[in-house]
C-alpha cells in the first residue's frame, strides 16, 4: 500500500476530489470556463509543493518518467499516448462545441443595503432605525393587536408570492425568478435587523443596488401601496411568526430551536388546537371555519368551508357524504397545487395534522362519528386494464360522449355546451385543463382520475359517472385522459433559453406550419399582476409556451396561450364565456425586450424596464366585433412601470396574426433580425437577449396594468454549426498533445540511455 502515501497519487486524488466537488457537488455548479481556471490554479500549486526539496520531486516525477523511457512499459505508454491524444481531442471539443447553457446570474443573497433611505417624504438612518411597535412587546394585549393587523395585511398582499407558510412557495411564486425569499429559512430575516427589511420592503426590487445585479426581482415597491406603520406591523408579524428574533448589535440572534423545541413537547388540548388553527389556518379558512378569512377574497378557487361538510376530493363513493380522515390528512400534508393551499408537512406533526382533522370535523358538525357510522365506503377500483390502443380509443369514444361539453375536444377546458357554469356558491367555476397536469390539485395519477369518475368533485358541476357509465367506460376514459397531456409542453424546470433555430428561405406565417416542428419549444409559468396597482389576483392562464425561427433577415415567434375562453368582443361565443359583472375586453398577447443590450448581465426591470433600459414590446390584441375592428399588431416604447407604454406611430416593422382554436391562442410574431429604428433591438446571432411576455385575458377584463406576465428569460439564435471548426480544433488539439507525447518520450529514453551509460 506504499503507493497510497506517493505524492503523485495523492496529488491526482486532491485533483479529482476538488473537480468532483466544482463540478458536482456545489449549487449551482461552478461553469465549465471557471472550473478550468480552478483546475490550472490547483494543478500549479500542486507542482509548487512537490517540487519544493528536490528529494520530494525526484519521487514525485519517478513513476513518469519510467513511463515514458522504461522499455518494460512499452503497452502501458501506448494507452498513455491514446489516453493523452483522445483526451486532449475531448476536452477541447467541450470549450470549442455551441453551448446553450444561459449566462450565469450570480446574486448577493442580502445586498448591503444604503447608509440611509428616502421614502414617505422622509430620510432615515438605517444603522439606527428601529421598529416603532417593538416597544409593545411590554403590552402583550396591544402588541398582539399589532401582531394581528400585520397578519392581516401579510395575507391580502403577501401571500401570493411568499406562502401562507412564509415559505416562499406562494400559488405565484413559480413565475418568478429569483423565487420569493423563504422567512422560515433561519440564514434569511434570522440574520437580518428589521431595518434591513424595511428597506428591502418599501424599494422593492427597484430598489436593490446596481453591484446586486443581475436583479429580477418582482418584489414591488409598498412604498406606493403600504403605509409606513403597515410596513413595521408585516416585519413584526413575520418575525413573531417565524420565531425568530430580529438582529441587532446587542442581541444574538435566534437559532429557532426554542420554537422547535416547545412544538415538540406541546400538549395537544382544545386550546392548544385552536391556537394552531388560528395560527396556520384562519387567514384563509376563517376563524370559525367558515372559509371567510381576511384573504379569501383574494383567492381563486376560494378557501373550503368547513362548516358545510362537503370536500372536493374524497377517496369514498358518491354515496358517502364525507371524505375519510386519511383524504383530509393528505390535503393539508401535500397541499393542493395550484391554490393557495401549501402542503404542511414541513412545519406541522402527524399529531397537530391530526388535531386539525378533529377540528375541521367540529367546524361541520360531524366530530365524534366513526367511518362506520358515517357509512364510508372506498370507490370500487375493480381490475385496472392494460393499456392498449384499443382502450385508448374507447376511452376517446367515451370522453366525447360524456366530458368533451365542459373540458373541450382537446381537454383544455374551453366549454362547448353553452353553459356558465358554477359551484355550491354560485361562483363561476372554469373546467381543469386536462393538457396541464402541473395544475391538477389531487388527481395525479390513472388511479386519481378513476376516482374523480367515479365520485365527481362535490360542490362542483363535476358529476359522479359511477351510477352512468361502466367501471371499464370509466377506467377507458381514465387512460385516455393522461394521453391528453402529451400534446402539451411540460413546464421548465431549471431552463431559461428559448432557442431559436435558424432555416434556409422563408419563415413561417401560419401557426400550423409543419416548419414550427424544427424549433424547440419551451413553457414558462405567467403569474397575474399582483405588483404594482391596479393589481390583479386571479388568473386562468398560468403558462405560455415559445417556439421561435429564423434566417438570414427576420426572425418569427409563435407565442401559444391555453385559454378557456374566446374573447372577442361582440362575438356569439364571446358572450357565452362572458362573467356577470366583468366588462370583457380583447384578448391580448406581448413580447418584451431591451431596446438594446447593456453588454452586461444587467437586465431592466422586468415590467416595463426602466429610465436607464428601455424596452420594446411587440403587442398583439383579438379582434372585436363589437367595435368592427380586425386583429391588430403594434410596436410600444416603455422605460419604466409609472407609465403606460407608448404605441409607435408606425408599427409596420412588426407583424403578427392568431388563431383561437379547441381553447388555445397560438399567435405569430415576425420582424426583421435589423430595423433603421435606433429604439428597436437589433438581434444577433450566439447573443443571449433578455425577452419576457404577457397575455390579457378577456373574459376577466383584464387592460392596462391588470394582466399577467413572466420574468426575464432568454433568447438565443442558435449559430450555425461549424464543424471544421469544432472537429479540426479539437483534431489539432489531439495532433499537439500527441507530439508533444511523443517528444517527452524521446526525451526520457535518452535521459534514461545516459543514466544507464554513466
Amino acid at each position: 500500500m506504499r503507493f497510497l502515501k506517493h505524492p503523485l497519487f495523492l496529488s491526482i486524488l486532491v485533483m479529482a476530489v476538488l473537480y468532483t466537488v466544482f463540478a458536482h457537488v456545489l449549487e449551482p455548479a461552478v461553469p465549465v470556463s471557471l472550473l478550468a481556471q480552478y483546475m490550472v490554479v490547483i494543478a500549479v500549486a500542486i507542482l509548487l509543493v512537490v517540487t519544493f526539496d528536490d528529494d520530494t520531486a525526484k519521487t514525485f516525477f519517478a513513476p513518469i518518467l519510467a513511463l515514458l523511457g522504461s522499455k518494460k512499459l512499452k503497452g502501458l505508454r501506448a494507452l498513455a499516448f491514446f489516453g493523452v491524444v483522445a483526451g486532449a481531442g475531448y476536452i477541447t471539443y467541450g470549450f470549442v462545441k455551441p453551448s446553450i447553457v444561459s449566462p450565469i446570474e450570480l446574486r448577493t443573497v442580502h445586498p448591503a443595503p444604503p447608509s440611509t433611505l428616502r421614502v414617505y417624504g422622509k430620510s432615515y438612518d438605517l444603522q439606527s432605525l428601529q421598529n416603532p411597535f417593538r416597544e409593545l412587546e411590554a403590552d402583550p394585549e396591544a402588541y398582539t393587536e399589532v401582531l394581528a393587523e400585520g397578519a392581516e395585511l401579510y395575507y391580502k398582499n403577501c401571500i401570493f408570492c411568499h406562502g401562507d407558510m412564509l415559505d416562499g412557495t406562494g400559488v405565484f411564486a413559480n413565475a418568478f425568478t429569483p423565487r420569493p425569499i423563504n422567512f422560515q429559512d433561519v440564514g434569511m430575516i434570522a440574520q437580518l435587523q428589521e431595518s434591513f427589511l424595511f428597506w428591502r420592503i418599501t424599494t422593492g426590487g427597484p430598489g436593490l443596488p446596481r453591484e446586486g445585479t443581475p436583479w429580477a426581482s418582482a418584489m414591488p415597491v409598498w412604498e406606493e401601496i403600504l403605509s409606513e406603520d403597515e410596513v413595521w406591523k408585516i416585519i413584526s408579524f413575520l418575525y413573531d411568526y417565524t420565531g425568530y428574533e430580529p438582529r441587532s448589535w446587542e442581541l444574538e440572534e435566534s437559532t429557532g430551536e426554542d420554537v422547535v423545541e416547545a412544538a415538540a413537547t406541546e400538549v395537544l388540548d382544545e386550546d392548544a388546537v385552536n391556537a394552531i388553527y388560528q395560527k396556520r389556518c384562519s387567514q384563509c379558512h376563517g376563524e370559525e371555519g367558515d372559509g371567510l378569512g381576511v384573504a379569501a377574497e383574494f383567492m381563486y378557487p376560494a378557501p373550503r368551508d368547513f362548516t358545510l361538510g362537503l370536500f372536493k376530493f374524497k377517496t369514498t363513493d358518491a354515496d358517502s357524504e364525507f371524505p375519510t380522515d386519511a383524504d383530509l390528512r393528505n390535503t393539508i400534508r401535500d397541499g393542493l397545487p395550484g391554490t393557495a393551499m401549501p402542503a404542511w408537512k414541513s412545519i406541522l406533526t402527524d399529531a397537530e395534522i391530526d388535531a386539525l382533522i378533529e377540528q375541521i370535523k367540529v367546524f361541520g358538525y360531524w366530530d365524534g362519528e366513526s367511518a362506520e357510522d358515517l357509512g364510508l365506503n372506498p370507490i370500487a377500483l375493480g381490475t385496472p386494464p392494460a393499456v392498449t390502443p384499443e382502450l385508448l380509443a374507447q376511452g376517446r369514444v367515451q370522453f366525447v360522449k360524456a366530458c368533451v361539453q365542459c373540458h373541450g375536444e382537446e381537454g383544455r377546458g374551453n366549454i362547448t355546451s353553452g353553459k356558465k357554469l358554477a359551484d355550491d356558491a354560485e361562483d363561476r367555476i372554469w373546467p381543469r385543463n386536462l393538457t396541464q397536469p402541473e395544475t391538477w390539485r389531487v388527481t395525479m395519477d390513472v388511479e386519481d382520475v378513476f376516482q374523480r369518475l367515479s365520485t365527481g368533485i362535490p360542490g362542483t358541476p363535476m358529476p359522479e359517472h359511477a351510477t352512468t357509465m361502466s367501471e371499464a367506460d370509466r377506467w377507458a376514459i381514465a387512460n385516455y385522459v393522461m394521453t391528453l397531456r402529451e400534446g402539451s409542453v411540460p413546464l421548465a424546470e431549471g431552463e431559461s433559453v428559448i432557442k431559436a433555430v435558424r432555416v434556409e428561405g422563408d419563415l413561417p406565417v401560419d401557426n400550423d406550419d409543419p416548419a414550427w416542428a424544427l424549433a424547440p419549444a419551451i413553457t414558462f409559468a405567467m403569474a397575474p399582476n399582483v405588483i404594482k396597482e391596479p393589481r390583479l389576483f386571479t388568473s386562468l392562464n398560468p403558462m405560455v409556451t415559445i417556439r421561435a425561427l429564423y434566417n438570414d433577415s427576420d426572425i418569427a415567434m409563435r407565442v401559444d396561450v391555453d385559454d378557456r375562453t374566446y374573447s372577442v368582443p361582440g362575438s356569439e361565443l364571446e358572450q357565452a364565456y362572458a362573467i356577470e359583472g366583468v366588462e370583457g375586453t380583447q384578448d391580448a398577447i406581448a413580447i418584451q425586450l431591451p431596446a438594446m443590450l447593456s453588454g452586461t448581465n444587467e437586465k431592466p426591470w422586468f415590467r416595463h424596464g426602466d429610465s436607464r433600459n428601455p424596452v420594446n414590446m411587440w403587442y398583439w390584441a383579438a379582434p372585436s366585433e363589437a367595435a368592427d375592428m380586425p386583429e391588430m399588431a403594434m410596436l410600444l416604447d416603455a422605460d419604466g412601470p409609472d407609465a403606460a407604454p407608448t404605441p409607435r406611430a408606425d408599427s409596420v416593422a412588426l407583424a403578427a396574426g392568431g388563431e383561437w382554436k379547441d381553447g388555445r391562442w397560438r399567435i405569430v410574431f415576425r420582424r426583421a433580425l435589423e430595423t433603421t429604428d435606433a429604439a428597436d433591438l437589433q438581434f444577433q446571432e450566439g447573443v443571449y437577449t433578455p425577452i419576457a411576455f404577457a397575455n390579457w385575458d378577456g373574459v376577466n377584463g383584464e387592460a392596462g396594468a391588470r394582466h399577467s406576465f413572466t420574468s426575464w428569460y432568454w433568447l438565443l439564435l442558435e449559430p450555425e454549426d461549424n464543424p471544421a471548426k469544432v472537429y479540426g480544433f479539437a483534431l489539432a488539439a489531439a495532433v499537439v498533445a500527441g507530439l508533444i507525447f511523443l517528444i517527452l518520450v524521446l526525451w526520457a529514453r535518452e535521459r534514461e540511455y545516459e543514466v544507464n551509460k554513466s
